[in-house]
């Protein structure tokens, strides 16, 4: 169901009746709190009652009660409360959305029928449907199995196994747009996106979690580490804009994501060294050369992975001259989060 104004209306009318708290009072309170003080403990929990609902709406779906992810949240702040060492110097808005934002995931999943889908099959689908959409932009119409496979220089099986991905995603109750639908209105690949636990930029919430965002920012280039703590806050001020930080380095808005984009995938790099998440290089041989104008050769390969020899010409098959019906994933409302017990 759609979350009720009247109901979101109470509850922010509800917290912003909770006097506000100064930096100097949460210093404080977060030292009592860490000696066994369940009052202070409770006066940051209040305090931070903002940081749940912007998470909960975007992982609000039709047949699931807001409010039933918002105590999900609230869950994960208590969690996060307990967890956190102000004398690390992290935000603490940061620390804590990570764990809300697993706490309402999980609930979410756990409303599912389906089987669980592992994090590397979630970002093999996000970089499949990413490259639909360019495919579809560029060819004017929906791209061929085969012509997917060419243009991501993926084997039969990893197509199989993404195909497979977007069956069993059907199911889950977080998605309840196609990704093909008439009026455009494709929200799977969003939420995927966001969801997938091994994208690059959540690399910098694992690497603060495990007290190593520190060491890794200092094996990335300094200009890199500069744009990385100018986006996402990292020193404390609020994050900024490509726009912002393009101004304040004299580079474009797009030579800024460029550099970002590249600064995150050496940070996954490096997450992976440490042991703290697994990279799936999607099919990829070799190593990635992410040095600055670096542009990686581009094979021509069959259905099955194999790879073309240059100016060899391959006889047309079945699964290339056959134009396919889209595939559309229908998914379906869930029943309800049921609240954990």
């Amino acid at each position: 169901m759609e979350p009720s104004t009247d109901t979101i209306s109470q509850y922010f009318k509800g917290i912003q009746k909770l006097a506000l708290v100064t930096r100097e009072e949460m210093h404080e309170l977060w030292k009592k709190a860490k000696k066994g003080d369940s009052a202070c403990k409770t006066r940051i929990m209040e305090a931070n009652l903002r940081l749940v609902v912007p998470i909960a709406k975007k992982y609000h779906r039709q047949g699931i009660d807001f409010m039933d992810l918002v105590e999900e949240g609230n869950l994960g702040l208590m969690h996060s409360i307990d967890k956190f060492e102000p004398s690390k110097g992290y935000r603490f808005s940061t620390y804590a959305s990570y764990w809300i934002e697993q706490s309402i995931r999980r609930a979410v999943e756990e409303t599912s029928k389906t089987i669980r889908i592992p994090p590397h099959a979630w970002e093999a689908l996000r970089k499949w449907l990413k490259m639909w959409e360019k495919m579809h932009v560029k060819l004017g119409r929906d791209p061929s199995l085969a012509e997917m496979a060419r243009a991501m220089h993926w084997t039969a099986r990893q197509v199989r196994g993404v195909l497979d991905a977007a069956e069993a995603a059907k199911g889950m109750g977080s998605f309840d747009a196609p990704i093909d639908s008439e009026d455009d209105n494709i929200t799977v690949e969003d939420m995927i996106a966001e969801t997938t636990a091994q994208s690059p930029e959540n690399v910098i919430g694992v690497l603060k979690l495990h007290d190593e965002l520190h060491q890794a920012l200092r094996e990335i280039g300094d200009r890199e580490r500069m744009i990385l703590e100018f986006r996402h806050g990292l020193t404390g001020q609020t994050p900024m804009t490509l726009e912002e930080v393009g101004k304040r380095l004299r580079l474009s808005r797009e030579r800024i994501r460029q550099i970002e984009e590249r600064a995150l995938l050496r940070l996954r790099r490096v997450a992976n060294r440490m042991g703290l998440i697994e990279v799936d290089e999607g099919g990829r041989r070799g190593p990635t050369n992410l040095q600055p104008g670096f542009q990686a050769p581009k094979l021509k390969t069959d259905i099955l992975g194999q790879t073309i020899p240059a100016g060899r010409k391959t006889a047309p098959t079945a699964a290339s001259s056959v134009r396919r019906q889209p595939r559309k994933l229908m998914f379906l409302p869930a029943k309800g989060v049921k609240k954990r017990k």
